[in-house]
């Protein structure tokens, strides 16, 4: 709308290229058709963020506890939120296909970023674009759900390292966190990029 005229050339910021390949590379790993099927299973997975700790996330009697890379620790806390789901997606995302998963988080910043799929936070659009594409590749869908810290413990404890209390609120939880799946590491890589996936036959936007 701000264009004087119909000829005028404009330089396309660098955002908006990194938008049209991302939408080029979902074309190729989405075929268009969307199958009407009954309602998906709801998962819920809870995750959570220190500032100065780490990061941890837990699903069913599963969860992972990790440290922020070198080069993440000065980030601010709404990349260091949205990094988390990124790892839980990593570890549980091949157990997630044809299921709806609610991811619960205590970060409203996060939750709106979720909803409305854009931020004006390059680092974490870059992430988010990570997450959608993931979620297609993947089979699932979701969404996202603000739970107060109060009710977040076991991801609270898993994010500050804190196993004896995570055990001690939940016996049953499993005694060794999830690791990486072997067969989704480095696959981060190949999201920014164009790739010959073939059709899934469906999927659901979140």
């Amino acid at each position: 709308m701000t264009f004087k005229c119909e000829f005028t050339l404009r330089h396309i910021p660098a955002y908006a290229w990194t938008d049209i390949c991302w939408w080029l590379g979902y074309m190729q790993s989405w075929n268009g058709i969307q199958i009407l099927a009954k309602q998906w299973p709801t998962l819920h997975v809870y995750m959570d963020a220190s500032r100065l700790k780490g990061l941890g996330g837990i699903f069913e009697d599963k969860w992972f506890s990790s440290r922020y890379p070198c080069h993440f620790r000065s980030r601010d806390i709404q990349f260091k939120e949205i990094y988390v789901m990124m790892q839980a997606i990593l570890r549980w995302g091949h157990c997630w296909e044809g299921c709806h998963v609610t991811f619960h988080i205590d970060n409203m910043a996060i939750i709106s970023v979720i909803s409305s799929g854009t931020i004006q936070n390059a680092q974490v659009m870059n992430v988010l674009r990570s997450i959608d594409m993931l979620a297609v590749w993947l089979g699932f869908a979701y969404s996202s759900f603000w739970v107060l810290s109060i009710h977040n413990l076991l991801a609270d404890a898993a994010s500050c390292f804190e196993y004896a209390w995570l055990f001690q609120i939940t016996p049953t939880m499993k005694k060794k966190g999830c690791l990486l799946l072997p067969q989704l590491r480095g696959i981060k890589c190949m999201l920014t990029y164009l790739h010959r996936w073939p059709s899934c036959g469906m999927a659901s936007l979140p």
